[in-house]
């Protein structure tokens, strides 16, 4: 049941065992990549500072622009 609080979470919540497949990837640096952005620019990721969260989807919803092969496997 939802209370309203949208930032805090439930007491009974589970905390999430870690099973260690990422811990190499801690103080690791992106490589030097230039992604292109949805308005149209370029954005160098290891130029972008702190911690990232990023999110790459294979251009589904493209008007006139097939899905690629299995992108949904």
């Amino acid at each position: 049941m939802m209370s309203g609080n949208l930032t805090g979470l439930p007491k009974d919540l589970p905390v999430p065992v870690g099973e260690g497949a990422a811990a190499h990837l801690k103080d690791m640096s992106l490589v030097k990549i230039a992604l292109s952005s949805t308005d149209g620019t370029n954005v160098e990721l290891a130029s972008l500072p702190g911690r990232l969260v990023i999110y790459i989807y294979p251009m589904t919803g493209r008007p006139g622009v097939p899905l690629p092969d299995g992108w949904d496997k």
